[in-house]
Parts: structure tokens; C-alpha cells; sequence
């Protein structure tokens, strides 16, 4: 599997297209209303963003109907993890407040993350995926209660923690005919500039005011930033019940903001 296909309306793919990037959305916005369900906690899926592909690449009606316009829809094709490595320059750190780093730090050195640490930072939020981008993951079907709605709050010695992991991983078979992978970020606020030492503290301050629904998260979305070369790659469908309109609306769109990219007929043209 090399790529992933994503239904969705003309005027997304128009957003996706003008900014080059994806946007993922809280686990609180799914259809599917059990993802933001757990044993233990409530609306927890306000801090799980996600953004949602199938690996299917023959073109499924009810995914048509459910996630696009049919006349005005199309499903994009992307390599999986397209995604630009922003990476962190220890000079941006250096000025984050109450962040000290060593007095022999070269200032000049670049640390390899998927998102710039010292962006969030500056931000006050944390994304624990921030370091590696290894965001990507096989949607698990199953109807097992205890994974669908799993407990999250757990204590590590005299600390009480939370387990994010399992949220958003797993979906009722219901739902197997997605064949759903998709791209999953936790993020919490973190306030930084309080100092080195403060940092553990407020950490389980903040997570005991998630877990008790007092905290909110830092954003209601997150964008991350298509690589060009993915970008260029991009294939797109037409939906089967697109409008002559929208036909000509979607090839402006397309050869003003990515003229690389392909366009193709749906299979299900004039069948459906």
C-alpha cells in the first residue's frame, strides 16, 4: 500500500489545494459517535485529531454518498505520509520563554522533528507525535466494548496519568466497509515558560483537568503541510454525478493551484 484515497466536496479539495496542507480534525466532529467514547472519560476525543483516507482503491458507492457531494465530489489520491518534516532549529528554542538551553549549544543545529518543537512551544501546546510523525494508523474493527470504549485513566506509582493510545484506533465492525486508515495527533496545552522545574508539575495538572473535563484543548484543528513532490503526485476523481458547473469550476481550481496534478473519470460515470 503506497497511497490513500480521500472522498470529500470541490470546495475542500479547494482549501487542500490553496494551502497545501490537510487538515485534521477532533474525534468530537466524527460521524461515527462512539470514537469519542471511553470507560472513564468524557468528550476526551476533543484532544485526538485525525484526518480520515480509505485504502480501498476501487471507488465504493457509499463512501461517495457519505463523504463527498455527489455532484459536487470528488476523492483524492496521495502517497501515504505526504507530509513536510518541519524540523526544529535550537536558535527558535533558544527564545522560547523560560525554556534554558546549555551555554555551548550550537545555536546553528537543526534537531530532525515532524513539527517545529519550538512553533508548539511558542503556542503552548504538545503533541506527543510532534518528535517522529509516526502518525499513520490501520483503523482496527472490532466489538469488543472494552477497546471501543477503553479506559484511559490509569496511575503510574503515585501519579494519575492518562492513556491516550488506544483512542481513535479502533472503530465498531459497522463500520469495515471504510477500510479506514488515517492520520491521528494527540495535543494537549502545555505552558512552557514556567521553567524546567515547574514543567512535571504542570503536566499533571493539565492532565487531570482533561481527565476531570476541566481543560480545553489547544485549537479546534490542525493543519499539516503537503511535501511538494506528494503534492505534484496528487490524482483526483470526479465524482460520477458531477455537474457540468462544477466539472469546469474543478479544472480552474486544479490548473490554478496544482496544474500537475491528474483528473479522472469515475468508473461509475453514467451507471449511477
Amino acid at each position: 500500500m503506497d497511497y490513500l484515497y480521500h472522498y470529500t466536496s470541490i470546495e475542500d479539495l479547494a482549501l487542500i489545494l490553496k494551502y497545501r496542507a490537510i487538515k485534521l480534525n477532533s474525534l468530537t466532529q466524527m460521524d461515527d459517535l462512539q470514537e469519542n467514547m471511553t470507560a472513564d472519560v468524557k468528550d476526551i476525543g476533543r484532544f485526538v485529531f485525525i484526518s480520515a483516507w480509505t485504502s480501498e482503491e476501487a471507488e465504493s458507492i457509499p463512501m461517495w454518498m457519505m463523504y463527498s457531494e455527489p455532484e459536487a465530489g470528488v476523492r483524492i489520491k496521495l502517497k501515504k505520509n505526504p507530509f513536510v518534516f518541519h524540523n526544529t532549529r535550537l536558535r527558535d528554542l533558544a527564545n522560547v520563554p523560560g525554556l534554558k538551553l546549555p551555554e555551548d549549544a550550537d545555536m546553528n543545529q537543526v534537531l530532525p522533528t515532524f513539527l517545529d518543537l519550538a512553533w508548539l512551544m511558542k503556542h503552548k501546546c504538545y503533541s506527543f507525535q510532534a518528535l517522529d510523525g509516526d502518525i499513520l494508523e490501520e483503523i482496527i474493527y472490532t466489538d469488543d466494548t472494552s477497546k471501543l470504549e477503553p479506559k484511559i485513566s490509569v496511575m503510574f506509582g503515585d501519579r494519575r496519568t492518562i492513556r491516550m493510545g488506544p483512542v481513535g484506533k479502533y472503530k465498531s465492525t459497522y463500520w469495515a466497509f471504510q477500510k479506514e486508515y488515517r492520520y491521528i495527533m494527540n495535543f494537549m496545552s502545555m505552558d512552557f515558560s514556567v521553567g524546567e522545574t515547574e514543567i512535571n508539575k504542570i503536566f499533571d495538572e493539565n492532565v487531570n483537568r482533561m481527565l476531570e473535563g476541566h481543560q480545553e484543548p489547544p485549537f479546534k484543528h490542525f493543519y499539516l503541510d503537503i511535501e511538494k513532490s506528494a503534492f505534484e503526485e496528487m490524482e483526483i476523481l470526479l465524482s460520477p454525478q458531477l455537474t457540468l458547473g462544477n466539472r469546469l469550476l474543478l479544472e480552474s481550481i486544479v490548473e490554478k493551484y496544482n496544474p500537475k496534478a491528474k483528473l479522472s473519470e469515475s468508473a461509475l460515470l453514467g451507471k449511477i
